[in-house]
């Protein structure tokens, strides 16, 4: 057999990046993925017959909504990988000890046929769904469609297994259907189970609300910002209700919440300047979201940074004016990048009455950017960061944060909870030559 020298030579220089082989071998761990779910499955099956294991799918809010459910549960986080797929789901489960009363995974799909298996591995006591929306049109063409692959999950509930689904959402609601498994359903509509009420937002957006739950009435000041981050407390609270926790404990402990890396998380600058980072995920619910949260929060300079939509629905062009429409409403400056259509943004931001210099279309490369944010930054601006996680816009804001970033990657794959920890942030650029990592990224 011929032996490749660059590759056997590009492995062992892995070893000089900080969990290079972990992060750039996947393609390879990922050829033990029918293994690894079949032994997973085994240990499920057979080890952890006392633990109970709460699913997380849906489109939308999984990683926040697990965070929550552990949160209010106590128990530990022992998902060591961020993807929630493939291998990465099947190692996540193993690494739950046979001691945990209560283990937290959330399951993601990439195209049809996946969650049959991942519902047959993880074989959930309590599966919480939050949401079907358009990140997966490139796989399903319908929500209809989508919604057919990830109710595979909540069809696996034993009679005695509990179902907790958005209310509020249409084709969760329908999942009930679905199950002869206990239906609970959350939510701010008035027909919802447990739901939120009396809703009041701060000037960071963050919610204080009043939780109806079994004829019980809770004042609670969620640390998460954003009218939809209301949800994965809701869900949280329903398991934590279901499940005999005391409420009180439960509710001090979502308190203390995180918000999790890049997902509509503030970070305040060394000059006072703060950072709105939502730069996980660009699909456009996820966009419209952000938007809402931020237009209501008074600055006196509002930024907004935007990449790409993700799983564009219908004309791409035509996505990006009604964007370029809404910005011109509440910012007052705007930072594009992205490839041709983009720029349909700024043409509609400029009809609509803003003035063209206060729009930079920077391409597909976030170079330049963070000089030009520079020059318009002011005491109490406010900046909201918002691009595709291929995109990795949290460059932009460990730049701000004034950290070093030497990365000049286009397009990436790497996976990685968020830049602060991608040993690609400032590696010399050679290593973008070596045989594991260039296929993760386009420069």
């Amino acid at each position: 057999m011929k032996i490749n020298r660059k590759i056997v030579a590009d492995f062992f220089k892995l070893g000089s990046l900080p969990g290079g082989r972990r992060i750039f071998l996947r393609h390879e761990y990922d050829r033990w993925g029918n293994r690894l779910r079949k032994l997973a499955g085994f240990y499920r099956k057979h080890f952890l017959t006392r633990t109970r294991i709460v699913a997380v799918v849906g489109s939308l809010g999984k990683t926040t909504t697990r965070h929550a459910v552990a949160s209010a549960l106590d128990c530990p986080d022992r998902n060591f990988s961020y993807s929630n797929y493939g291998s990465s789901l099947a190692g996540n489960l193993l690494r739950v000890r046979r001691r945990d009363n209560y283990a937290v995974l959330e399951a993601g799909i990439a195209t049809p046929g996946q969650m049959a298996g991942y519902a047959k591995m993880i074989r959930p006591d309590i599966v919480v769904a939050t949401s079907i929306k358009s990140d997966h049109n490139r796989s399903f063409a319908t929500l209809l469609e989508t919604r057919e692959e990830k109710v595979k999950m909540v069809r696996v509930l034993p009679r005695n297994g509990i179902a907790i689904l958005n209310g509020d959402d249409p084709n969760i609601r329908w999942m009930a259907t679905q199950t002869e498994a206990r239906v609970v359903t959350f939510g701010l509509n008035a027909d919802n189970d447990v739901r939120a009420a009396n809703i009041f937002f701060r000037d960071d957006g963050t919610a204080e609300f009043e939780i109806q739950i079994a004829g019980a009435f809770f004042s609670f000041q969620s640390p998460l910002t954003g009218g939809h981050m209301i949800y994965p407390v809701l869900a949280a609270v329903t398991v934590a209700h279901l499940e005999g926790v005391e409420m009180v404990g439960t509710l001090s402990r979502l308190g203390k919440m995180t918000p999790t890396p890049s997902r509509m998380e503030w970070l305040t600058l060394p000059n006072g300047i703060r950072v709105l980072d939502d730069s996980c995920k660009s699909t456009q619910e996820s966009i419209e979201s952000a938007f809402d949260t931020f237009s209501k929060i008074r600055a006196t300079r509002k930024i907004v940074v935007i990449g790409r939509i993700e799983h564009v629905v219908g004309k791409e062009s035509d996505r990006y004016r009604e964007l370029g429409g809404r910005l011109a409403q509440f910012a007052d400056f705007i930072l594009c990048t992205g490839d041709g259509p983009i720029k349909s943004l700024r043409a509609a931001a400029v009809e609509a009455g803003m003035e063209s210099s206060r729009i930079n279309v920077l391409g597909p490369r976030i170079e330049g950017g963070y000089e030009w944010l520079q020059t318009i930054l002011q005491p109490g601006a406010l900046i909201l960061i918002k691009g595709s996680v291929n995109q990795k816009f949290r460059r932009f804001v460990l730049q701000l944060m004034g950290k070093p970033v030497a990365c000049r990657v286009k397009y990436c794959g790497v996976k990685v909870p968020t830049c602060d920890n991608c040993p690609l942030l400032n590696a010399p650029e050679t290593f973008y030559e070596n045989h594991f990592v260039s296929r993760y990224i386009k420069l």
